[in-house]
């Protein structure tokens, strides 16, 4: 069904050992497959591969599946692939792209007619503050600066003040989206929970991580997240039962040693396995289903009161917002949010900014 659109992957080496990733995934059945690998640059995702397939098999059941990789690396070839995806319940994770293809990871949700959210990880914000402004459009201009189907939601994670246009500023206050800074995420990392389980659509560039983690990236920041706090923010996308795809972008091995390539590599590999991870300990609740979301009516000084629900299989939290007349989708009605935030308006009468940008939003 793909076959238009891919070559095949290679074949993990010969000498993996037993417990390697590469064994279960060459064993894993396309038909039965939900979740699915798809390389962009065939010689940068090959790279993320050859230190994938040995990592540890981890993930149980997962039906996880290597598609290969693009025959063609432009936004409108790839649309038609993954919009093939979301049609057929696959979710996709593209490895080894460029910025750019980002574009085509939105639009191909955007076109099922769906209110998409959208959270994306990176040190400077790809957009400009007006869509028809001048200058070379920027990569998040076909979510935000868009007539037909522009995205529900954004929330911005990692960005860096000195590298952002400060009219960036006006445009998420009037579009009531989420902004979290470098400092701000690494703050506390599990604050960044709630607004990334709110995505449909997860993209993170590698210009987000530090240039001595990642150096083959574009612009070498000297500073930005660890693998490891990375790890946790794409575990956190690939637990959410919203989620439906994640893309890993900014590869730009061009000019780099031959140890910064690998090195690169190795830490791409590191953020898909931690994805995967996440993806094999969803718990199956909200908006997969509300069964098993225990409901808590909180008087509150902000509105006459508030609906929390609570995950049993997760214990993980969402309010409810307080409107009457609901636009668009249900499942936007319910937003994510954490149990500090439900003490924070049960016990202080404090609404939480995160969720006033949400309330906003209707």
């Amino acid at each position: 069904m793909y076959t238009n659109w891919l070559t095949p992957p290679p074949p993990p080496v010969a000498d993996l050992p037993g417990y390697a990733l590469g064994h279960r995934l060459s064993a894993t059945p396309p038909q039965a497959a939900r979740f699915a690998l798809i390389g962009a640059s065939a010689a940068a995702a090959d790279g993320i591969r050859r230190h994938l397939h040995a990592y540890a098999w981890d993930f149980g059941v997962l039906p996880l599946t290597d598609l290969g990789n693009l025959r063609k690396q432009t936004v409108e070839f790839t649309i038609p692939l993954l919009r093939e995806c979301f049609a057929s319940g696959l979710l996709p994770v593209v490895l080894g792209g460029t910025t750019e293809l980002l574009r085509a990871q939105y639009l191909a949700f955007a076109e099922l007619n769906r209110q998409v959210g959208l959270c994306h990880v990176d040190s400077t914000i790809r957009l400009r503050p007006e869509g028809g402004g001048a200058g070379r459009p920027a990569v998040l201009d076909s979510a935000v600066h868009r007539d037909r189907s522009p995205s529900f939601h954004l929330a911005h994670l990692g960005s860096q003040r000195h590298l952002v246009d400060p009219r960036l500023d006006g445009l998420f206050l009037r579009r009531h989206f989420e902004r979290v800074t470098l400092g701000q995420s690494r703050g506390q990392l599990s604050e960044l929970e709630p607004a990334i389980r709110d995505a449909d659509v997860l993209a993170f560039d590698l210009s987000a991580l530090s240039a001595t983690e990642a150096p083959a990236q574009r612009g070498r920041c000297p500073s930005g997240l660890t693998v490891q706090e990375a790890g946790q923010v794409v575990y956190y996308g690939g637990n959410s039962d919203r989620l439906a795809s994640f893309g890993l972008y900014g590869y730009t091995p061009d000019g780099c040693t031959e140890r910064e390539r690998t090195l690169t590599e190795a830490a791409q590999a590191q953020l898909v396995w931690y994805f995967l991870h996440g993806v094999s300990r969803r718990a199956g609740d909200f908006p997969a289903t509300t069964e098993g979301l225990v409901e808590y009516v909180v008087d509150s000084k902000v509105t006459d009161r508030l609906t929390f629900w609570r995950s049993a299989r997760s214990n993980r939290w969402w309010v409810q917002v307080p409107v009457e007349q609901v636009n668009g989708e249900e499942r936007n009605r319910l937003v994510a949010c954490s149990y500090d935030d439900y003490l924070k308006v049960s016990q202080q009468g404090q609404l939480p900014e995160r969720l006033h940008l949400a309330f906003s939003r209707y």
